[in-house]
């Protein structure tokens, strides 16, 4: 019996020390998203819609904020999630690499969308605090 005591010590000393890990990567990195304008993504199990107010300039995160938000400015989801404004891109302005990752029921054809089908998108982080 001493020594399945030992095994199930260890084995929920590293449990703990990666659960420990897991959230400080959270609440000091956080999660990236590059969100399309018109789209809406869940965050921090809340739906949050995004919209561009100012290509190039500022962005809307609906159902969070009302205010529009810049590059740098912050707002709280619920006590334990914050959401960061990265970068706001107007269309056509796409960063290289930057592929909408985690847009989760996009709308194609939006009203921020220019002649060419280019598209104003949102950089976004949340983190635990």
């Amino acid at each position: 019996m001493r020594r399945g005591g030992r095994i199930a010590a260890s084995i929920g000393g590293v449990a703990l020390t990666g659960a420990v890990v897991a959230v400080g990567l959270l609440g000091f990195v956080g999660v990236e998203r590059t969100v399309p304008a018109g789209a809406q993504t869940r965050i921090c199990g809340a739906t949050v819609g995004v919209s561009v107010s100012e290509p190039g300039r500022s962005a809307r995160l609906l159902g969070v904020s009302e205010s529009a938000l810049a590059a740098g400015d912050r707002v709280r989801v619920h006590p334990l999630c914050v959401v960061e404004v990265l970068n706001v891109e107007g269309p056509g302005v796409a960063e290289p690499g930057a592929e909408g990752s985690g847009a989760e029921g996009s709308d194609v054809g939006t009203p921020d969308a220019d002649a060419d089908g280019a598209q104003a998108a949102v950089h976004l982080r949340w983190r635990l605090w």
